[in-house]
């Protein structure tokens, strides 16, 4: 009988643009991407956010209220999932922020130049699975080593790797004409329909989500992902 294998997890990285872009420099993007604060929804705070905008990191409540009816959508018969569309399994506990940050870049790889070991790693996963690409990334030390760095850089002490967390992040980026939510606990990419803008569109969708919570919107969190300097 084969042994059960043991799960994995990485420490839990904070919300904030800092500690995101410590993860890509270690990971050798370098200054071609960088994550910013989006300090709020409407159309005027909006166009504060430095341009352009290639992808967006939303961090929110983990319950039932989002879970339930974002699992529906994925498994819907509706939901149309273009081939090109960058998407991963998350098996590692807690990761879901550097999950984020890979769906946001993998989505923009041909709009961000991407080098360094994260390139090495998208190269060899292009074409896998979304489990098969999960499975790579367990053996990945070197991304393992740069969230780790990220996780550090927080204005918070970080907690522990197997910490039971509250808060869960996805991302959202435009393929193929159509916006689409990454997370990496669903079984697929959720397609919103077209888009032209990932910021506004993805502010729409994103401030739905939020009108549907019932209880303090300081739990939720918009950064998003542009070209760096």
């Amino acid at each position: 009988m084969s042994a059960t294998k043991e799960k994995i997890y990485w420490v839990p990285l904070e919300s904030s643009p800092d500690a995101m872009n410590k993860v890509i420099q270690q990971m050798g993007v370098g200054a071609s991407a960088a994550f910013s604060d989006v300090w709020g929804l409407d159309d005027e705070l909006l166009d504060m956010v430095p341009q352009p905008v290639n992808a967006l990191v939303f961090l929110f409540p983990l319950n039932d209220k989002f879970e339930e009816p974002r699992k529906k959508e994925a498994l819907s018969s509706e939901n149309k999932v273009s081939p090109n569309v960058w998407h991963m399994k998350q098996t590692i506990g807690n990761a879901c922020g550097t999950m984020a940050i890979f769906h946001a870049l993998g989505n923009n790889q041909n709009s961000i130049p991407i080098g360094g070991d994260l390139a090495a790693f998208f190269e060899k996963v292009n074409g896998l699975s979304p489990e098969a690409k999960a499975a790579e990334l367990e053996q990945n030390k070197v991304l393992a080593e740069a969230h780790k760095s990220g996780a550090a850089e927080g204005q918070t002490e970080a907690p522990a790797a197997d910490a039971k967390v509250e808060h869960h992040y996805a991302a959202y980026a435009i393929v193929d004409g159509d916006l689409y939510e990454l997370d990496g606990r669903l079984s697929a990419p959720i397609n919103h329909g077209p888009a032209t803008n990932v910021l506004k569109d993805g502010a729409r969708v994103i401030r739905k989500y939020i009108a549907s919570f019932e209880g303090d919107s300081q739990e939720f969190s918009v950064i998003s992902l542009g070209q760096g300097q």
